[in-house]
């Protein structure tokens, strides 16, 4: 189980949680330089952006996401914006059984 660091938000708090339901081993704060991202699931690789208290600036998340979609180890970048454990665990669920989504994979 991962603990989150102090000055996490509410949000955050609430995706560690999940994550930690779902058995994920994920990595908080993790560096991807010159960025930051809030979580990296590296066994599927998912970053998670918790994005529902405070916003963010489209274009400089804009800008970040296609850095970091280009990134070898980076299948997908997720947004939260959900609240609530139960919304949040809901979201998560789905973009993970996004990644197995035979038309996803074809894209690839």
């Amino acid at each position: 189980m991962n603990l989150p660091p102090r000055d996490y938000t509410e949000q955050e708090n609430l995706i560690a949680k999940s994550l930690d339901d779902f058995g994920m081993r994920y990595q908080e704060q993790a560096d991807f330089f010159p960025y930051t991202v809030d979580f990296f699931i590296p066994d599927v690789g998912m970053i998670i952006e918790a994005d529902g208290y405070y916003g963010h600036l489209a274009k400089r998340d804009a800008k970040r996401d296609e850095y970091l979609g280009n990134h070898k180890d980076v299948d997908i970048i997720v947004h939260i914006k959900e609240k609530t454990k139960e919304t949040i665990k809901e979201r998560v669920w789905q973009e993970l059984n996004r990644l197995s989504d035979p038309i996803r994979e074809s894209e690839k």
